[in-house]
C-alpha cells in the first residue's frame, strides 16, 4: 500500500445501534474516501466516518455522512477484550475461541456452530471472508484490542497480522479436510482413542490442533446444541483420562457461552430468574430433575456433579453474571419479586469462601443489589448493596471471599475504604480451625478454604500491606492460641486496615460500616475496666447466623434487631440499660436475629470467657436456678422461631 509524504493515515469508522467501531485504516485519502462512500451506499451502517491522523496535526474529519439502514445484516457483537494471537497456534487455545465465539455470535447462532468447529470448516471460512461487514468487521475490531500501543504497533499493522494469521487458518481447514481418520478414530474408540492416535503419530507442536480438528468434526455430525453436548458428554467414558476430560470442559465451555445453546437447553422458563437461578444449581451439578425435558439438561446436570469441569462452569456463570449485571427486570412481579429472585441467588451462589463467580459476580451482584434492595426513595448507594448481600451470607468466609472478590473490581475500587472496613469484620473472626468451617475441626477443609481466601487475597485491588495482614490472619487461625488473641492484638490489625485504606472524601451520608474489632477503654483511675464498643448510626454488630462471643449492655444509643429474608424484618429497639445478645452465650447457638446500630451507640461488652464463669458459680451454688435459666432460654428460641 502506498503512503503519503505527509505522514498520515486514514482511520474508517462505522456507527451502529449508536456505538462508532473501527472498521479500517488506510494510508491513501482516496482508498479511505472510497471505502466510506461505499459503506454509506450498503445501507447497513446509521454513519460512516474517516478521521485523519497526523503526529503534528492529530486527529482531523474528513469525512462524515449519515444514512438510513434497510439492511442489518449479521453484524459482530461488540467486545471489551482479547488475548493476543501471534501464531497459529494461539488461535486455537481456548480463550481466542471464546473471544471469536463472542465477537461472530450472531454468525454462529445462526450456523449453529461453535468457533472450534468454524476454525477447521474450509467452506464456511471462505464463505465469512467474502462477507466484508462481518470479515473486516472481526479483524479491526480485534487489531483494534490486540495492538500494542507500548511499542508503537498501529492498527494497519495488527490488522494486516491477524489477515495473515486468518489465511493460515483457511489453509490448515482445507488440510484437515483430508483427515478422515481423526473422525473415525473418534467413532471406533472414543475421544481417548483420538489423543492416542495422534500423540504416535503426530509432532508435539501440531497434536493440539489435530485433536480439536477430529472433536469439531465429531461435533459437527450433530443436529442442535443439545446434541453436540450430548456427543460431548458420552466421550466422558470410564476410559477417558484427564486430557480428555479437559477437552471436552473446553468444548461445552464454547458450547455454553452462547445465548442460543442456553435457550435450547433451559427450554421455557418463566422469566430470567428462574433461568439464572437453573444455571447457577446446573454448573454445581445440583439442578433438581427436569420433568420432560426437551433437551439433554439432566445429562448434562449429572456430568457436571461427576466430573471437575472448570471451564464449562465458568462459562455458565459468566453468562449468569453478564445477565445480573444489567438493567432488565428479572421477573414479572416487581420490586418484591426482584428482591426474592435476588436473594435466592445469593445463596444458591454461597461457596465456601466466597460466591460462585468471582469477582465479575460480586460486581453483578452489587450493581443488581443497588435496584433491586433499594426502597421507594430510590436504588442503594454500593456501599448499602454491598452490606445488604454481607447480611445474607451466613459464614464469614463467605463474607471475606465475597468483599476481596468484589475489591478487584472497577465498583470495589471506587469503595476501597468501604471494603476495606467490611473485609475487616470478616477477617477479625477468622482466628481458628473452628471460624474457617463454620464448626468442627476439619482441619483440611479449613486449610483449603485458606487457601481460596489466600488466592483471592493475591488478586484484590488493595494496597500490599493490607494483604499481607489479611493473608497473616488466615496463618494465625492454625496457630496454638489464636482464637483467644489479645484486644491490643486485634485494635493494632484494625489500625492497619485503617491506616492502609485510601480514604474517600467526606459524602454528604455516610452508609454503614462494618463494626471494627473491640477496643479496650481506660476505666476509673486507670486501671481495667469493662470493654467497650462505640458504634455510628447504621454500624452492624452482629449477623444472623453469626457465632455468639459476647453479650452487650447499650450504655448510650439505640440498637436495632432485625431479621433478614426477602423483606428485611424489624423485630425489636433496644435502649440504653438493656442487653443483647445473650441468649448465644448462655447456649452456645448461631445469633438468631441481626443487630445494628439505630443511632451512634456506646456498649459495655461482656465476654464468653466471663459469662461462663458466672454461670458455673451459679451451677455450684444453685443448681434449680441454673436448669431454669436453660429453660427459659430454650422457650424463648422457640417463640422467636415460631413467630416467623
Amino acid at each position: 500500500m502506498k503512503s503519503n509524504l505527509a505522514g498520515k493515515t486514514y482511520e474508517v469508522q462505522t456507527e451502529a445501534d449508536g456505538k462508532w467501531t473501527f472498521h479500517a485504516s488506510h494510508n491513501v485519502k482516496s482508498q479511505a474516501i472510497q471505502q466510506a462512500q461505499a459503506l454509506l451506499d450498503s445501507h447497513k451502517y446509521s454513519g460512516v466516518k474517516v478521521i485523519a491522523e497526523s503526529e503534528r496535526k492529530g486527529d482531523e474529519i474528513i469525512f462524515n455522512e449519515r444514512a438510513e439502514v434497510t439492511d442489518k445484516g449479521l453484524t459482530i457483537v461488540p467486545i471489551d477484550t482479547s488475548p493476543v494471537c501471534e501464531t497459529l497456534a494461539d488461535c486455537y487455545q481456548l480463550e481466542a475461541r471464546r473471544t471469536i465465539g463472542r465477537l461472530l455470535r450472531q454468525y454462529l447462532d445462526d450456523v449453529g456452530m461453535t468457533a472450534m468447529e468454524l476454525a477447521f470448516d474450509f467452506g464456511r471460512l471462505k464463505m465469512l471472508e467474502r462477507d466484508d461487514k462481518l470479515y473486516i468487521g472481526a479483524l479491526s475490531r480485534l487489531a483494534s484490542l490486540q495492538i500494542d500501543k507500548e511499542a508503537g504497533e498501529k492498527p494497519l499493522d495488527r490488522q494486516n497480522k491477524l489477515e495473515g494469521l486468518y489465511n493460515a487458518l483457511v489453509a490448515n481447514a482445507q488440510k484437515m479436510m483430508r483427515r478422515d481418520d481423526l473422525t473415525e478414530a473418534i467413532q471406533m474408540g472414543g475421544l481417548q482413542a483420538l489423543i492416542d492416535k495422534v500423540n504416535a503419530e503426530a509432532p508435539a507442536a501440531d497434536r493440539h490442533a489435530l485433536i480439536l480438528a477430529g472433536l469439531a468434526a465429531h461435533m459437527g455430525e450433530q443436529g442442535d446444541w443439545s446434541g453436540k453436548i450430548e456427543s460431548l458428554i458420552t466421550l466422558l467414558g470410564a476410559q477417558a483420562s484427564v486430557v480428555a476430560q479437559a477437552y471436552v470442559d473446553e468444548a461445552l465451555a464454547e458450547i455454553l457461552d452462547g445465548t442460543a445453546a442456553i435457550t435450547e437447553l433451559l427450554g421455557g422458563v418463566a422469566d430470567a430468574a428462574t433461568a439464572h437461578r437453573m444455571l447457577v444449581q446446573l454448573c454445581q451439578g445440583r439442578l433438581p430433575e427436569v420433568k420432560n425435558p426437551l433437551s439433554c439438561i439432566n445429562e448434562l446436570n449429572k456430568t457436571m456433579a461427576a466430573y471437575e469441569l472448570e471451564n464449562a462452569r465458568d462459562a455458565i456463570l459468566s453468562r449468569v453474571a453478564r445477565g445480573i449485571g444489567g438493567i432488565k427486570p428479572m421477573t414479572r412481579e416487581g420490586k418484591d419479586g426482584e428482591r426474592t429472585a435476588l436473594v435466592n441467588l445469593i445463596r444458591n451462589l454461597e461457596g465456601y469462601a466466597g460466591l460462585l463467580g468471582g469477582p465479575q459476580m460480586a460486581e453483578a451482584l452489587t450493581l443488581r443489589a443497588k435496584m433491586a434492595l433499594g426502597g421507594d426513595d430510590g436504588d442503594l448507594s454500593a456501599e448499602e448493596a454491598v452490606a445488604r448481600i454481607l447480611g445474607y451470607l451466613p459464614s464469614l468466609p463467605s463474607r471475606a471471599g465475597f468483599v476481596l472478590d468484589l475489591s478487584a473490581t472497577d465498583t470495589g475500587a471506587k469503595q476501597q475504604a468501604a471494603v476495606v472496613r467490611n473485609l475487616a469484620q470478616s477477617m477479625r473472626g477468622l482466628t481458628s480451625v473452628d471460624a474457617l468451617t463454620g464448626g468442627g475441626q476439619d482441619v483440611t477443609m479449613a486449610k483449603r478454604v485458606a487457601a481460596v481466601l489466600k488466592e483471592k487475597i493475591a488478586a484484590a485491588g488493595l494496597p500490599d500491606e493490607l494483604k499481607r495482614t489479611a493473608a497473616a490472619t488466615l496463618d494465625k487461625a492454625f496457630a496454638n492460641g489464636a482464637a483467644s488473641e489479645a484486644p491490643n492484638g486485634a485494635a493494632a490489625q484494625e489500625q492497619r486496615w485503617t491506616d492502609g485504606a485510601q480514604k474517600p472524601a467526606p459524602a454528604a451520608a455516610q452508609p454503614a460500616p462494618a463494626a471494627p474489632p473491640p477496643k479496650p477503654a481506660p476505666a476509673n483511675g486507670g486501671g481495667k475496666g469493662p470493654e467497650q464498643r462505640r458504634l455510628v448510626k447504621g454500624q452492624i454488630l452482629f449477623e444472623e447466623g453469626d457465632a455468639g462471643t459476647e453479650a452487650f449492655l447499650i450504655s448510650s444509643g439505640a440498637i436495632e434487631i432485625y431479621r433478614r429474608g426477602a423483606v428485611e424484618q424489624s423485630l425489636a429497639k433496644l435502649g440504653a440499660g438493656e442487653l443483647l445478645g445473650e441468649l448465644s452465650l448462655i447456649d452456645d447457638q448461631p445469633r438468631a436475629a441481626s443487630a445494628r446500630a439505630a443511632e451512634d451507640s456506646v456498649l459495655i461488652v461482656l465476654s464468653k470467657d466471663s459469662l461462663k464463669v458466672r454461670l458455673q458459680r451459679l451451677e455450684q451454688t444453685d443448681k434449680v436456678l441454673h436448669r431454669l435459666m436453660g429453660v427459659l432460654v430454650n422457650r424463648l428460641r422457640g417463640m422467636a422461631r415460631a413467630a416467623e
